[in-house]
């Protein structure tokens, strides 16, 4: 593999894996060894259709040793921590992940390809379709950002506290670089994660709307998996120094924002009060535009805005237009893309966030 890192203004920068044996036939040795590893963690991230999904804590594993085995500089127990460069995507010469995820969404794009791998024991496309891009209802009207920001506000003393986990569908697309394989697709993935103080959980995953499995996690799972460990905040001003402690780039930034709120939203479920707060903070971001009325991928009604990325990529986050509640986050393509095959309006990655 031809690794690359691709650092967090798209730009693509040899990667910093160690060097090697010296002479040619060891480093092939060594390169193929490395390459099995990497292997084996993907495709164990990716279970067959019939298998049982695997543990939270386990995926936290994987991702840890992938990042380490793939960029060489964070150690596996460095690379789940806020702010590393285990966070950064990664691209490899076979294979990019989508150019401007968490690390979470990062490793979820890396194993659909090789789910397509896994599932069709050759690099041709899997038999699930991407999603179409999000709809515009013209029949509905569009809701300024900062009168979904009041509305939320307004519902902020409502009853409900943010609890930790989630209950959220999935899906993320596999990218190749070398302009000769189309984009991989890779089915939903819908999960419900539920934690207590002592960092005990139990973690479902669902096919079809039914609980197809469903794991007991030991205590102080939470703690060593957790990015945001402690509560959101309630405020505007205390949930933008919360992002910013997480990701810098979310000063002043509305895309990296977006992503930050993506972070959190695999591992906390907002209270009104945090979802005043996120929605202020969304507000505030200039360059953060309205696309308009939207159904989601649950086929619930809300509104949609979007902030694009170097003319690259857009995140869309989705808000039900009367509380503020956020129902979904997309990555989309807004430029033709010769060496993935990407084209303008093809999705990238969708979170669903359900319950």
């Amino acid at each position: 593999m031809n690794a690359l890192f691709r650092n967090r203004s798209g730009a693509a920068t040899p990667s910093s894996r160690p060097a090697g044996p010296s002479n040619e036939e060891g480093n092939r040795e060594w390169q193929e060894a490395r390459d099995r590893i990497e292997l084996a963690a993907l495709r164990e991230m990716v279970p067959p259709p019939a298998a049982p999904g695997l543990s939270s804590a386990r995926r936290a594993d994987l991702e840890a040793q992938l990042m380490y085995e793939i960029n060489g500089t964070v150690a596996p127990s460095e690379a789940a921590k806020p702010g590393s460069a285990a966070r950064r995507p990664l691209a490899f010469g076979w294979l990019t992940p989508v150019r401007s995820m968490s690390l979470g969404a990062a490793a979820a794009v890396v194993a659909a390809a090789v789910a397509g791998i896994a599932l069709t024991g050759s690099s041709g496309q899997t038999a699930v379709a991407a999603p179409a891009p999000l709809k515009v209802e013209n029949s509905r009207a569009t809701v300024p950002l900062a009168t979904v920001a009041k509305r939320a506000a307004a519902r902020a003393d409502s009853p409900g506290a943010a609890h930790r986990g989630t209950h959220i569908r999935e899906w993320a697309l596999g990218l190749w670089d070398d302009g000769k394989h189309k984009p991989e697709v890779m089915p939903v993935y819908e999960t419900r994660d539920r934690w207590n103080a002592d960092g005990t959980g139990e973690v479902e995953v669902f096919k079809d709307g039914r609980v197809v499995d469903r794991t007991h996690e030991p205590a102080g799972t939470w703690e060593k998996n957790a990015d945001f460990r402690s509560t959101p905040p309630t405020t505007v001003r205390g949930f933008a120094d919360y992002l910013a402690k997480y990701d810098p780039n979310t000063r002043g930034s509305a895309y990296w924002t977006v992503d930050a709120v993506e972070g959190l939203l695999r591992e906390w479920t907002p209270g009104p009060a945090q979802t005043a707060a996120i929605d202020g903070l969304l507000a505030q971001q200039s360059d953060l535009c309205a696309l308009g009325p939207v159904k989601d991928r649950a086929g619930r009604e809300g509104q949609a805005y979007g902030v694009n990325f170097k003319g690259t990529v857009r995140w869309t986050i989705i808000l039900d237009e009367h509380t503020g509640r956020i129902l979904g986050t997309e990555l989309s393509s807004i430029k033709t893309d010769p060496k993935t095959q990407l084209k303008p309006g093809d999705v990238e990655q969708y979170d669903t966030y359900l319950d």
